[in-house]
């Protein structure tokens, strides 16, 4: 990555090499991070990553908007219904 370049985890924390991140934020090798999943969670207090003026950390909610529980709730009757029909292909389904 570019020196300019800031990384953003929004998917799951085994995306990014953690301890990768760290050094290359540590050494400048990258501009910065916002960073929403960390291997475990919840990170860890002692964690560099806190004390980085570089890094945004978010509490895991990425995804969530103010209609989250509304569309969750919609998206999970519309897959009971397709499983009831025996329909094998589901909303946002990962495989």
């Amino acid at each position: 990555m570019n020196p300019s370049a800031h990384i953003v985890n929004v998917a799951r924390g085994r995306v990014v090499d953690e301890a990768a991140l760290v050094e290359a934020l540590a050494t400048r090798r990258i501009a910065g991070a916002g960073i929403d999943v960390t291997v475990e969670e919840p990170l860890a207090a002692n964690s560099p990553l806190w004390g980085m003026e570089h890094v945004l950390i978010t509490p895991h909610t990425a995804g969530e908007t103010r209609r989250y529980d509304d569309n969750v709730i919609e998206i999970l009757r519309d897959n009971l219904g397709r499983l009831w029909r025996g329909e094998g292909q589901l909303r946002n389904q990962v495989v």
